[in-house]
């Protein structure tokens, strides 16, 4: 296949975030020290870890969808107003073999096969059913950091130099068993995760992790049907799985020879209606609830309410940004608009069905909200927005989820914020009492940059800001691992 040309770069709020998907090979193994502009926080110590893909293509065949690119993790050490970077490619099996060959030979989420023609792509797929790409997250968990990929198991990284250890069973995963991108840390200090089991009849793995200790399987939820399971919630007594009705065929033919990719063979069909299930940590039960359809990639928070529970969703009305929009930005184009609303359902014990009410009518994507209201009631959700209807998002927002009130903070028309990662206050007594890191791409001058906004005024803009050495490609989900918490196991920084 001809090799893709980088989009053409225009420099302006409609085709500037085209820099965003382009591959960067250059990795910074040895910290580099990097200008503060502005007062980095004094009580910033510790390590933000971003991860995202960062090769869209291999030998020159571009990956068709965001969801492929190769994983790299971004590591910025914060302390005593300095900053130290480095930057590393997860080392996957699939990537050094790919780098063997000078050749693609792995499916992805919306990429075929490797091979070219059928016969090869069928060869390709029986070999190599996927690769684990480690591209979606990176994670703290157990004294471990964790790069995660929702369909394979977890890769084990060195927390300073991010040096790849390798695949990470944690003693309790199976050779086909899968450990989602989205874990959720319980208020009492334990992670909870979940992995997904697909066959002609799929189940829901639910894992608890504790801080220290090893890694258990609480229990499995069979599905009721083939549905696509991104992200989950938690509630200090429960978990919460949404199901939205986007399915794999029970015997995915064109999926299973190579003709057709993962997010080619997902189908939509809304007459089920969306399922969502709550279950008892304890064990005590699964109650199933089911509602209008509609889809999602990311759920906001939950939390109890004596039997109910409230659960907050960024909810899409179908699943075009899945299957369609994350597939046209890898071609330089932006033809589907995005609506992503944050919603609210409430899941009464004593019913069956559930109803959606709007929180805001701005978009929104990417949400978090402040640590200590994690799997309890909050008001804000932080996250990102766009500028204009149907404009690429990347403007750090703040939703008032009781008023519906937003807040924004100030960027430029080229300038395309990610993920905004919150970190709380020294004596935090409130939502806003954060720190929210953001990696920022500036299309103008093709480098990004770590922003350290505060919390309750988004609208002043960053108190501080880094220039990376370098554009970064945009990326998916990170975390803050405080200095106090790091275990390096003899790793230098």
């Amino acid at each position: 296949m001809a090799r893709l040309a980088p989009p053409p770069l225009a420099v302006d709020s409609n085709t500037g975030w085209q820099l965003g998907f382009r591959t960067l090979d250059a990795e910074v193994e040895d910290g580099l020290e990097l200008e503060v502009t502005g007062r980095l926080p004094a009580e910033l110590r510790g390590i933000l870890h971003r991860i995202g893909p960062a090769r869209f293509e291999v030998a020159g065949e571009r990956y068709r969808h965001w969801l492929d690119g190769d994983g790299m993790v971004h590591a910025l050490h914060l302390g005593d107003g300095r900053v130290r970077y480095r930057n590393r490619f997860v080392a996957t099996a699939g990537k050094a073999e790919e780098d063997r060959e000078g050749r693609r030979l792995y499916a992805g989420f919306g990429t075929r096969p490797g091979g070219g023609t059928a016969l090869a792509r069928l060869r390709n797929v029986r070999r190599r059913p996927a690769k684990n790409t480690a591209n979606t997250n990176v994670v703290w968990m157990g004294g471990r950091l964790l790069a995660l990929w929702e369909a394979g198991h977890p890769h084990r990284l060195d927390p300073v130099t991010l040096a790849t250890a390798g695949e990470d069973d944690l003693g309790v995963l199976g050779p086909a068993a899968t450990f989602s991108a989205h874990p959720k840390r319980h208020p009492g200090g334990d992670m909870w995760n979940f992995g997904v089991r697909y066959g002609r009849r799929s189940h829901v793995d639910l894992y608890r992790c504790p801080a220290t200790g090893p890694v258990t399987h609480a229990l499995a939820v069979s599905l009721p049907f083939n549905a696509m399971v991104h992200d989950f919630a938690l509630t200090e007594r429960r978990a919460v799985l949404v199901v939205q009705p986007l399915l794999l065929p029970s015997l995915p033919v064109a999926l299973l020879v190579g003709a057709r990719s993962y997010a080619e063979s997902l189908r939509w069909e809304p007459h089920r209606g969306t399922h969502v299930a709550v279950i008892d940590l304890d064990g005590g039960g699964i109650h199933w609830y089911r509602g209008e359809p509609f889809s999602l990639f990311h759920t906001v928070n939950a939390w109890d309410e004596g039997d109910d529970v409230v659960l907050d969703v960024i909810a899409y009305p179908d699943p075009t940004l899945i299957v369609r929009t994350l597939a046209d930005v890898m071609t330089g184009r932006l033809d589907s608009e995005i609506f992503t609303r944050p919603e609210r359902i409430v899941l009464r014990r004593d019913q069956s069905g559930f109803q959606r009410r709007r929180l805001s009518e701005t978009t929104l994507e990417f949400p978090r909200v402040s640590p200590a209201s994690e799997s309890r009631p909050h008001r804000l959700v932080y996250g990102i927005t766009n500028r204009t209807s149907g404009g690429f998002i990347g403007v750090p927002a703040c939703v008032d989820a009781e008023t519906g009130a937003v807040a924004t903070a100030p960027m430029t028309g080229q300038e395309y914020a990610g993920e905004l990662v919150p970190v709380a206050k020294a004596q935090a007594r409130t939502e806003a009492d954060v720190w929210l890191l953001s990696l920022v791409l500036d299309a103008a001058t093709e480098r990004t940059e770590l922003r350290v906004f505060d919390g309750a005024d988004l609208a002043s803009g960053s108190v501080a800001t880094v220039r990376l050495p370098h554009a970064v490609p945009f990326g998916f989900h990170g975390n803050w691992l405080d200095d106090a918490e790091l275990v390096t196991g003899g790793a230098s920084g």
